[in-house]
């Protein structure tokens, strides 16, 4: 009998999947995104509980692609599969995504040229768009601008809104924009003491590139905080912000106690339930009871040693 292996470290749909590895289906968050009213939405959750595993499932789910088969081959199985929405929305859309995770600079000048560096590769990875017919010459200038990350700021502010122009000038569908821990870029700037210049860059950046922006399909932000509204998402009337108190979306991060038994079950250790739920039930997200996923997988994975802190 053929024994998964956890995903210790591994927050990448399609490396999960194509490893194999033991995943526990939260596939129906694509559905719920999809039926949500607001077109962007906003979920601040604490960190290791789930997010950029999330976002890159939604990624993989939603971005065209040549080769579509294989992107059903990694949703086989899953919850969502069964879903209406599954034939109708998979493979679908161009997608923007950005993770500022790894933005973490004691710097203003160093931060906004690691914000530069992200969204010139996310042009880059859409460099198809210069042999376009539906984009004009300066349009295409300016991509290639901000590609060599050699356009001013200006262009800069509005690289996201434009991004999304022009992919759906092109694909003649709307794109999902995708962008996981945005407020890391703020987090370390309020520690280093350059918030103020931080925020207001973020507040063009995103407020141009969300805010009534006619050319998306839907946004999905992950963070740890939620930052104040007014400081980036004011007058914004297309979000939806859905805190840990918030019934909606409150099983799709973390591990729920029926999940945390699957697993516990699969694994032949049944029995240490109640060990578990002493160590490691500590939250709760809407009306669920949640578990941080890290400590679960981790404990799972060296059982023998017995329970104790791994977050």
């Amino acid at each position: 009998y053929f024994m998964k292996k956890l995903p210790i470290g591994t927050s990448d749909f399609k490396k999960l999947r194509d490893e194999n590895k033991y995943f526990v289906d939260k596939s129906l968050f694509i559905k719920e995104i999809i039926e949500e009213d607001a077109e962007i939405v906003l979920l601040p959750r604490p960190r290791r509980f789930g997010k950029t595993l999330n976002l890159t499932m939604l990624k993989l789910f939603f971005e065209k692609t040549d080769n579509k088969e294989e992107t059903r081959q990694l949703f086989s199985g899953l919850k969502i599969e069964k879903e209406e929405v599954f034939q109708e929305h998979i493979c679908r859309y161009p997608v923007i995504y950005l993770t500022f995770k790894n933005i973490k600079s004691s710097n203003f000048e160093e931060n906004l040229e690691s914000v530069k560096r992200l969204i010139a590769q996310e042009y880059r990875r859409h460099a198809y768009l210069l042999e376009s017919g539906e984009l004009n010459d300066f349009e295409k200038q300016d991509f290639k601008n901000i590609a060599a990350i050699e356009a001013d700021s200006a262009l800069f502010k509005n690289s996201l809104l434009d991004l999304s122009s022009y992919l759906y000038k092109h694909h003649k569908e709307k794109p999902v924009i995708l962008i996981d821990e945005y407020d890391t870029p703020i987090h370390e700037a309020y520690l280093g003491k350059y918030y103020e210049k931080t925020i207001f860059v973020f507040r063009g950046f995103l407020g141009a590139g969300v805010k009534d922006n006619p050319n998306i399909y839907k946004g999905v932000l992950t963070g740890i905080l939620r930052v104040a509204k007014e400081s980036i998402f004011s007058d914004m009337n297309n979000l939806g912000v859905y805190s840990l108190l918030h019934p909606k979306f409150s099983d799709k991060f973390g591990l729920t106690e029926e999940e945390v038994f699957s697993l516990l079950k699969y694994y032949n250790e049944e029995d240490k339930i109640k060990n578990v739920r002493a160590w490691y039930n500590g939250y709760i997200f809407g009306k669920n009871t949640i578990y941080n996923p890290w400590s679960i997988i981790n404990y799972a994975a060296n059982v023998e040693v017995g329970e104790i802190p791994y977050w």
